[in-house]
């Protein structure tokens, strides 16, 4: 027996054996169970004033709730435990009413002041995903309870309704139940965060029952939840590192689905009438950066030119059509995406711009990137198609830590990254590429430019229309003189069993909503 189908046995069995997960005759157990196949072992903590990784925020979405969440293409906020808001003529002060009789997984009512609460634990706690509260709320006590049922959230900038909920619908402002925090504090750990990261003070659809940490995560209905009882009794996330154990398992019908396949399993599984493979692009993207600080890199002609330099359908064809290709800064599908792809490769075109730029001999520069797969066949793709214009590239192949070191340091030459939005709102994508303020991505390649003005205008634009026009503007001058070569949107891909319904991949990170996924 293979490595492969041990560790299939083992796990499966595992399953077996400490759930009781055995079908009846009707099936009915079978089909209050989901069973997902996936890599887990990134969590490091399930506290949402903490979680930040794509498994906890994903357990997360399920056991919290929070004031607003996003329409399911995250073009508007949608109500949550807040039923309604309010929202001065500044856009600056929201006031959220509460809906009455929801309770917290351990009966305790969820109110005003766990509101009020919840998210000024987060500016005490001040771990990672904090910034995203603090960067818009100055201090806790902007965030104030009135009564019961209203809370008052004073932000320190006008707030277009999308920007609102970028805060408000994350994972990181879920309402956790003061009465449990309080109960599990001690004098070291004042807010719980050691207890809280392992156990449950929720009202979301589901509870938290245990967690095994990489091995297993139990999830389980909550029968009085406000919206409705889920409509799966139970969830199991199995950690399944290996794509081939997940693949096999998915195929017997071990597992409901398959959340970490490679490209070409997930085409394998194509016209198959048991499994369906779903996809959908991230809000993310992979570019090759270009330091303007290196000398041949200043000149936008330079930049260009290896813009038009560059197989971009190539590069498709390496991440074995894994991507969708894009090449703006704000990725499909999300609020005020420019669908622009002008750039194609024209070899004649770049030979002239290096012409033009006084570089028709060429230089030398270093490219540096990651050896996780596929990125060194793309590295080596643009260093083949830049030997046509007179670039001689050398490529390098270092640790992700090594390559952000030298790449927050302003100390390379070229680099292929990637970035993924924090929140689904195009602030957070021209901040990073196009505001040499904010000492993100434009900083480390000292791009100073003054499209930088039109990023601080367009957060706090309220004119929905308006704000979109300015984040195309944006864009459109990012693409054309910015040093970035956006060459792909990566898609969220899984597989699942064709008895699974309403299952579907998020843009967002791992947003996955199970509230309504059920089973034939």
């Amino acid at each position: 027996m293979n490595r492969s189908r041990c560790m299939l046995v083992v796990l499966v069995t595992l399953a077996l054996l400490v759930t009781g997960w055995v079908p009846n005759v009707n099936g009915q157990v079978a089909k209050t169970l989901l069973v997902l196949g996936r890599l887990i072992s990134d969590a490091v903590s399930l506290d949402p004033a903490q979680a930040f990784e794509f498994t906890s925020v994903w357990v997360d979405k399920q056991v919290y709730d929070t004031l607003v969440d996003f329409s399911k293409d995250f073009s508007r906020a949608v109500p949550m435990l807040a039923r309604s808001w309010t929202v001065s003529p500044d856009g600056k002060t929201y006031t959220f009413r509460l809906r009455s009789g929801v309770k917290f997984h351990s009966g305790n009512p969820v109110d005003a002041k766990a509101v009020e609460f919840s998210i000024r634990r987060v500016f005490r706690l001040k771990l990672t995903p904090s910034f995203i509260v603090t960067s818009f709320i100055d201090k806790p006590e902007d965030v104030v309870a009135i009564g019961r049922d209203q809370v008052q959230i004073t932000f320190n900038q006008p707030m277009p309704e999308t920007m609102m909920a970028s805060v408000l619908a994350n994972p990181v402002t879920g309402i956790v139940d003061p009465a449990l925090i309080q109960k599990n504090a001690t004098p070291d750990d004042p807010m719980a965060n050691k207890w809280l990261s392992t156990n449950d003070a929720g009202s979301g659809p589901f509870i938290l029952r245990s967690w095994r940490r990489n091995v297993r995560i139990d999830l389980e209905a909550f029968p009085e939840y406000w919206r409705g009882r889920p409509k799966l009794n139970r969830i199991i996330l199995l950690e399944m590192p290996e794509p081939t154990t997940q693949l096999l398992a998915l195929q017997r019908g071990d597992i409901d689905a398959a959340m970490s396949l490679l490209p070409r399993q997930y085409r394998e599984l194509a016209g198959r009438k048991d499994i369906i493979v779903k996809s959908s692009p991230t809000f993310s993207l992979r570019y090759l950066a270009m330091n303007v600080g290196y000398e041949p890199f200043s000149k936008v002609q330079v930049r260009n030119a290896v813009k038009w330099a560059i197989d971009y359908d190539a590069i498709k064809r390496i991440w074995e059509d894994a991507i969708d290709p894009g090449q703006t800064i704000v990725p499909a599908r999300m609020f005020g995406h420019l669908p622009e792809r002008p750039y194609r490769k024209n070899v004649e075109r770049a030979r002239s711009l290096m012409r033009e730029a006084g570089y028709e001999r060429g230089f030398k520069a270093e490219l540096l990137t990651v050896p996780d797969p596929p990125l060194p066949d793309v590295a080596a793709k643009i260093k083949e198609d830049l030997a046509a214009i007179g670039i001689d590239v050398e490529v390098k192949q270092l640790r992700s830590a090594d390559l952000l070191g030298i790449y927050r340091a302003q100390k390379h030459q070229m680099v292929i990254a990637r970035w993924g939005a924090d929140y689904p709102d195009p602030d957070n994508l021209a901040k990073a590429f196009a505001d040499f303020d904010m000492r993100q991505l434009a900083y480390r390649n000292q791009w100073d430019h003054p499209v930088k003005q039109l990023v601080k205008q367009a957060v706090g634009e309220l004119d929905r229309k308006k704000r979109e026009e300015l984040y195309k503007r944006i864009q459109k001058i990012t693409l054309e003189e910015g040093p970035y070569v956006v060459f792909a949107y990566p898609l969220r891909q899984i597989a699942l069993r064709a008895n699974v319904k309403g299952l579907e991949p998020s843009p967002l990170y791992e947003t996955y909503d199970l509230f309504e996924v059920w089973k034939e």
